[in-house]
């Protein structure tokens, strides 16, 4: 019937007719064909809902802060570690506890005496300066902080558990090396560095160092805000 069909039209209206409907069904099914494929691709860009969306970032958020909470935790474990280790060294030390002999321990830290004769002795100014800006620079990014105790102790914490923040590689071995030489661990070293981080910041920053004082958990005489 189909063959019947198709030799009459090719009789009466020629062989060219019929191939211009062919080809004409075949556009018209191209049409159709890319029109589906443009209306899925439409659809995709209102997936998902302004709705699902919203809860989407909530979640994401949600995790950043989560994410942010454990490396603060982290950081801190750390840090209680690496103080706990060079407290034990102090005490192994001919039985002599020194625990700190570059800072004072009193809120808000200062560098000692021999703590700067150790800057004198190594050169710390100049290792100092020389890596303030990306020292300054990983301040702006990482600080989470307001006040100035708070800063402290986030300069405190992330110099003694990521030294490399903020020295070169080759100026935290000539430390290694003197702390070798002087029995004394890297962390007091690193304090100082921390120190140094502070009162720049604190300086370009307008905070004064004694305000650490009035932030201080531990300051049973600080004045209430």
């Amino acid at each position: 019937m189909e063959d019947k069909f198709v030799d009459i039209i090719v009789e009466h209206l020629g062989l060219a007719f019929f191939i211009g409907v062919i080809l004409v069904g075949c556009l018209i099914f191209l049409v159709w064909w890319c029109r589906g494929i443009y209306e899925k691709v439409k659809s995709m860009d209102k997936l998902p809902c302004q709705e699902n969306r919203e809860k989407i970032n909530s979640h994401s958020e949600r995790h950043n802060e989560t994410s942010q909470a454990i490396t603060r935790i982290e950081t801190s474990l750390e840090f209680m570690q690496k103080s706990i280790d060079s407290l034990a060294k102090s005490i192994q030390r001919e039985n002599k506890l020194i625990i700190d002999p570059y800072t004072k321990s009193h809120s808000p830290l200062s560098i000692t005496e021999a703590g700067r004769e150790m800057m004198d002795r190594l050169g710390v100014d100049d290792m100092f300066e020389k890596n303030w800006p990306r020292i300054e620079a990983f301040i702006e990014d990482k600080l989470e902080y307001k006040n100035p105790y708070d800063i402290q102790e986030f300069l405190i914490q992330q110099a003694v558990v990521y030294p490399e923040k903020f020295l070169q590689p080759e100026e935290i071995d000539k430390i290694k090396l003197d702390a070798y030489n002087t029995g004394v661990d890297i962390v007091p070293y690193m304090k100082v560095i921390a120190i140094l981080a502070r009162d720049r910041y604190f300086s370009e920053h307008n905070i004064l160092v004694e305000d650490v004082d009035k932030h201080d958990p531990l300051n049973k005489n600080k004045k209430p805000e």
